[in-house]
């Protein structure tokens, strides 16, 4: 048997890359619709009938929301896409024509491969590009909407550390609203042994003396070391109208980093993650940022994988049953969405490190389409 030419292979793969685009359309509307009619679509007419609003206020805030929708569904779609494909050329036995032709089993699966980068390509795209600029915007269209244009923060607190690892300092703020915090609280663990307590009404940032102005509170004085020793300690308390405390460390700057993570690119996430580092200080936060930065190289390849795996599900024979792939692409997009949730949940909360959170679950997916190859082929 002669060899394909180059000319008949690329008219297979063009042929082949054809067959995902309606597949892929029908699973992306299918999927957005109810991903939009689960919560969005609730949120927005609610909104729309409980005020005067023109109804392109709604379409505003659809529109803007499509960047993000479709970061979250185009792994699966290009998954559903590439098994409805597959599946649809193995019942019209076209796959036996093309090895009968000369296509091996891995020439065939190169149009995947270039569908799946395609995926990793967009997903970058979306989340690097488009959504940092749309999501702010909906964001504040959907406020101004709801007339809650307020930049208050609530309930900031992060904790710096000396470099052995040892707590330096306790920072917590109720709010925050500008560059005005409320209710601050600051207790500072001294080197020597003392605790020193800041409690104040108000607190402003001075930028030329690089520190806080507090208002209206009082500062305690305590002997750590006294008190370790069970000898009774020094307690001493002091009442300020006004009052200074020099600090090498401004969370404002952070504060004002602090937008929905989703909507920072990755070099803004990681310039905060190194802000962080820099200063030696933890937030509540921190956590969420090194899950958020690993997620934007992870979750692109995702889509590549579920390519794959997509494409070896719909590849069957006529004694095969095809039951059985209908309900293991059932289980990968439970487990997909199943997984996302759980290993996010640890990276964020950071009883795993970030980087194994966000890569297990392609790991684990790999390992599938290793087994779901390797199935396929032994048969």
């Amino acid at each position: 048997m002669q060899p394909l030419t180059t000319r008949y292979l690329k008219r297979i793969d063009t042929y082949i890359f054809s067959e995902f685009v309606l597949p892929f359309l029908s699973a992306g509307g299918i999927i957005a619709g109810v991903w939009l009619g689960i919560d969005r679509f609730k949120q927005i007419f609610k909104l729309l009938a409980s005020g005067d609003y023109p109804w392109y206020t709604g379409f505003f805030i659809l529109i803007l929301d499509i960047p993000k929708i479709a970061l979250n569904i185009l792994p699966i779609c290009i998954l559903l896409a590439c098994f409805l494909c597959f599946q649809k050329l193995s019942i019209q036995a076209e796959f036996t024509a093309m090895k009968a032709a000369g296509a091996n089993y891995l020439r065939i699966l190169k149009p995947v491969m270039i569908f799946g980068l395609i995926g990793v390509l967009s997903c970058f795209i979306l989340a690097e590009i488009l959504i940092p600029v749309t999501a702010p915007l909906n964001d504040s269209i959907f406020k101004s909407a709801k007339k809650r244009e307020s930049k208050e923060v609530k309930s900031f607190t992060y904790t710096k550390h000396y470099p052995n690892k040892e707590v330096q300092q306790i920072f917590y703020a109720k709010s925050i609203k500008e560059d005005l915090l409320t209710n601050l609280v600051i207790v500072d663990f001294n080197d020597k042994g003392f605790i020193n307590i800041h409690l104040a009404k108000n607190a402003e940032w001075d930028s030329e003396k690089h520190g806080w102005n507090l208002e209206k509170g009082n500062s305690s004085f305590i002997d750590r070391a006294a008190m370790d020793d069970n000898e009774g300690f020094n307690h001493m308390v002091s009442n300020f109208k006004t009052k200074f405390i020099e600090s090498q460390t401004n969370p404002i700057d952070l504060i004002h980093i602090y937008k929905r993570i989703q909507t920072l690119n990755i070099l803004e996430v990681w310039e905060l993650i190194k802000l962080h580092e820099k200063n030696n200080i933890e937030t509540s936060s921190l956590n969420s940022l090194k899950t958020n930065f690993q997620q934007r190289f992870a979750y692109p390849f995702t889509a590549l994988i579920l390519a794959f795996i997509g494409a070896l599900l719909g590849f069957s024979s006529r004694r095969e049953s095809r039951n059985w792939n209908y309900i293991t692409l059932g289980l990968i997009v439970f487990s997909f969405f199943m997984f996302q949730a759980i290993f996010t949940s640890f990276g964020d909360s950071g009883r795993m490190p970030a980087i194994v959170a966000m890569w297990f679950p392609n790991f684990l997916l790999s390992l599938v389409a290793i087994l779901i190859s390797y199935f396929k082929t032994t048969r």
